[in-house]
């Protein structure tokens, strides 16, 4: 399940979120074999979800194994940043791959480049993940020169992330009396999305920051901000300054 596929005749990528109804009727007509998903080139089978949502999934009989999909409110989320990014001027590819000069692979919900060649890989998270794992697939990017910033749910997500840093800086907590709940490491925008199911007509303010250093920012804000360098690691908090 994903947004993204190729002609198999020209290699042209295909995006099921941003083809007009004309087209997208056509798409679904094609013979099998007419569109690929992206890495493992088997056929794609265009679809449109119970909400609308359209997306394409592997054809029956795929061999591998397959990613877990994406969740609805993941996937809206993700194809509102590329959209927005594009409207603030910006190039934005949506499930793109590559990888860092290790030859470590990476998947970006949504790279953005700037005029100038600055790049920056925005990641929706509304499931918990490790420390750890967040921390290692940031580095991942900044490997590859890319800038990562995470779009993270505030439940359970961003909770659980204060709580493990927290854990995890509790020398610092020892030595000057404050909780250490940020990580220069971990550049986070912090959404209240109930649930996973279902996608608000309006986006809630975006939360940066914390304590007196917070910040409320829409959408185009958070990724207008991050493509300008405004996030700013000042131990023991990350601040929003606006060059």
């Amino acid at each position: 399940m994903g947004q993204i596929a190729y002609r198999a005749d020209n290699g042209e990528i295909v995006e099921a979120f941003s083809l007009s109804d004309l087209d997208w009727e056509e798409i679904c007509s094609s013979p099998a074999g007419t569109l690929l998903m992206p890495r493992t080139d088997w056929p794609a089978v265009p679809k449109t979800s119970i909400r609308g949502l359209r997306f394409f999934s592997h054809h029956a009989g795929y061999p591998e194994k397959l990613p877990a999909p994406k969740s609805y409110a993941h996937t809206r989320l993700q194809i509102d940043i590329a959209r927005i990014a594009r409207q603030l001027g910006f190039r934005a590819e949506l499930e793109t791959y590559g990888s860092e000069p290790s030859g470590s692979d990476w998947i970006a919900d949504v790279l953005v480049e700037s005029s100038k060649g600055a790049r920056v890989a925005f990641e929706v998270q509304l499931s918990s993940q490790s420390l750890d794992d967040f921390i290692e697939r940031s580095d991942r990017y900044k490997r590859s020169n890319i800038n990562a910033c995470w779009f993270i749910s505030e439940k359970p997500v961003a909770s659980r992330l204060c709580k493990a840093l927290c854990h995890r800086n509790i020398e610092y907590y020892t030595a000057t009396g404050n909780f250490l709940a940020d990580d220069s490491k971990i550049v986070t925008f912090n959404i209240d999305m109930p649930s996973k199911d279902t996608y608000p007509e309006s986006l809630p303010p975006i939360r940066f920051g914390r304590g007196k250093n917070i910040r409320r920012l829409s959408l185009a804000e958070s990724i207008y901000g991050m493509m300008h360098n405004f996030p700013c690691w000042e131990l023991p908090d990350w601040k929003w300054i606006e060059s």
